[in-house]
């Protein structure tokens, strides 16, 4: 198949012009979600996480990361984009009893999922913020599919709450690995250790 690239730059054009109506109101626009195609997907999704990457690494001044991250972060946000969707797409499918194309869940995640890929660039400096960027996300998915494919609420509630629970325990024990890390190496490295490895070192 061909790809007409005239007109996906046309196309691509006029679907970027949506984006900032999304930051203007994103709940609102979670209500009236553009229907695009895989191509628009893909490119501005690949574009904005690599964005985010750089940024994020930047600010925190990962001068190797602003090098893998034009290739680690786009793949990465696409498996997590499509695995979040294929989750969705068969919950609504076997649980719900609703068949959604898998592209039109891929998109109320791909938009969901912002908060989420902005809050990522300064979490390093507040790490609390990666929760709430996930709780934004799970907000926006809730009024997306509540609104356009009318999934009951409060078994939609429950999941997503599920969900942000055990993201809660997850970061949480990141979270502990992280501190314990630090105090392991923080003891390692007092006088008093230092004077016992020098003993023994003597003997």
């Amino acid at each position: 198949m061909k790809i007409q690239w005239s007109l996906l730059r046309q196309r691509l054009r006029e679907d970027i012009l949506a984006l900032p109506h999304f930051f203007r109101n994103p709940v609102q626009f979670m209500r009236n979600l553009p229907d695009w195609e895989w191509p628009t997907i893909l490119i501005l999704q690949g574009a904005f996480a690599i964005f985010c990457s750089l940024l994020a690494n930047f600010i925190e001044r990962d001068y190797f990361g602003l090098i893998t991250g034009i290739v680690v972060a786009p793949i990465m946000n696409y498996l997590l984009a499509a695995v979040a969707a294929g989750f969705f797409h068969y919950l609504f499918l076997f649980v719900f009893k609703r068949e959604i194309t898998y592209r039109k869940v891929y998109i109320h995640v791909l938009f969901a999922s912002v908060p989420l890929c902005i809050v990522s660039t300064i979490a390093f400096l507040l790490p609390p913020l990666i929760l709430l960027g996930m709780a934004a996300g799970l907000m926006l998915l809730f009024v997306g599919f509540v609104d356009n494919y009318q999934i009951p609420r409060k078994p939609l509630s429950r999941i997503l709450f599920t969900i942000l629970a055990v993201h809660l325990v997850y970061w949480g024990y990141q979270q502990f690995q992280v501190t314990s890390r630090h105090k392991s190496s923080h003891q390692r490295a007092t006088p008093e250790s230092l004077d016992i490895l020098e003993k023994e070192l003597n003997e």
